[in-house]
């Protein structure tokens, strides 16, 4: 515990600027803006259906995106860094406030996607596994504790200003609450974050050049890849397995808040676990939580089995958001911890994108629901077994 009271006393500012640049990235989060799906639909001139077209278009590009600015962060000062970033969010988000057509709609949409969604977050975590060697691990889940903190407040405090303010000025005023908050802390940021001489990359990073033609990259890729695939399929057709087993919608309702307090709980006890044990001994480990669940869902048409899968599903989620970046850090070092990040960012990104589509075409295939259950089991197995691989074969492959 006293770690953790360092952390907070000792860089303060630190600190913040990581968990509010996981809070802002809401902007460009999926839950954030859903919130104004049907004010656009109204006034861009859109159907549920080509806003949802647009929305998956936007989502896959701007993953694909992500990559070319993203690295920029390993070569211009991180102050300057942020910063830009930062603007484009406002800029974007800004932008969205005055959507009236289809297009402005889309070119908004992909905007806050790539700054809000991307490459804030990506900027958050890549900054914050640079600047602590000591404790990266309990730095970057409490700095990671912006998005569940964001997810609790920020409908609140729209649902607030839509009683005074109609959705445009509300979301102007929000860009403003934010730029007042963000604008010291990023100006007080430090220029560049120190480089340990005992990180892994110090010597010679040449060897990460090509990264695409790495095996350890895609079974890393791969690890990182598999917990927004199957989640996202999950969350999206939550209800159609309800039906199959009998359960009330309502159930539904009730057992997905065991995923949102045990996700919240595993990033935050995530970061003492990397800090004691290490990233590597984590790195498979974490996907077994869900792993467990799956099974249990598959096999039982108990109630209970949903929330206490989602609980589990939780564990994983969770303890992932910090042992991915971590064990790139570990791996890789700091000193093209953005591009690592930003690849393996577009890979996790693609992954939510082609979980719905593959579930929902193998129930309409009539696959039985057990059957995909316990296969998608299965691939967190073979997954967490070749993320043990990667652990393995990194130094050698890399140094």
């Amino acid at each position: 515990m006293k770690d953790w009271f360092k952390l907070l006393f000792q860089h303060p500012n630190t600190m913040a600027y990581g968990t509010l640049l996981n809070y802002f990235s809401s902007f460009g989060q999926t839950f954030f803006i859903s919130l104004f799906v049907p004010w656009w639909i109204e006034h861009a001139g859109v159907s549920n259906a080509e806003f949802g077209q647009i929305y998956g278009i936007i989502s896959i590009l701007s993953a694909l995106m992500l990559p070319i600015p993203g690295r920029w962060i390993d070569r211009i000062s991180l102050r300057s860094y942020s910063i830009a970033i930062y603007v484009g969010l406002a800029a974007s988000t800004l932008w969205l406030a005055g959507a009236d057509s289809p297009i402005k709609l889309f070119i908004g949409l992909f905007l806050v996607r790539m700054f809000g969604q991307g490459l804030m977050t990506h900027t958050s975590s890549t900054a914050i596994a640079k600047i602590f060697t000591e404790n990266r691990g309990k730095a970057l889940s409490l700095t990671s504790m912006g998005h569940p903190l964001a997810q609790l407040t920020l409908p609140l405090i729209l649902a607030a200003l839509l009683i005074h303010f109609s959705h445009p000025v509300s979301l102007m005023v929000l860009v403003i609450a934010s730029a007042v908050i963000l604008t010291p802390i990023l100006l007080q940021l430090k220029a560049d974050p120190p480089v340990s001489a005992n990180e892994k990359n110090n010597a010679e990073t040449s060897k990460n050049n090509k990264l695409l033609r790495q095996k350890t990259f895609w079974l890393l890729a791969s690890n990182i890849f598999v917990i927004p695939f199957l989640a996202t399929a999950i969350m999206l057709y939550q209800f159609a397995i309800a039906e199959a087993k009998g359960w009330d919608s309502s159930w539904v309702t009730f057992s997905f808040a065991f995923f949102a307090a045990f996700n919240g709980l595993s990033i935050f006890a995530s970061g003492e676990l990397i800090d004691r044990f290490g990233s590597t001994k984590l790195f498979a480990a974490y996907l077994l939580p869900a792993m467990i669940g799956f099974i249990l869902l598959g096999i039982s048409n108990n109630p209970l089995s949903f929330p206490i899968f989602y609980g589990l599903l939780g564990i994983s989620a969770g303890t992932g958001t910090t042992v991915k970046t971590a064990i790139q850090a570990d791996i890789y070092g700091t000193r093209q911890l953005g591009k690592v990040r930003s690849l393996l960012s577009t890979v996790m990104v693609l992954g939510t994108a082609a979980g719905p589509p593959l579930f929902g075409g193998l129930l309409d295939l009539g696959m039985p629901l057990h059957t995909i259950l316990i296969g998608s089991a299965a691939m967190l197995l073979i997954v967490a077994y070749t993320g043990t691989r990667a652990v393995k074969t990194a130094e050698s492959e890399l140094i």
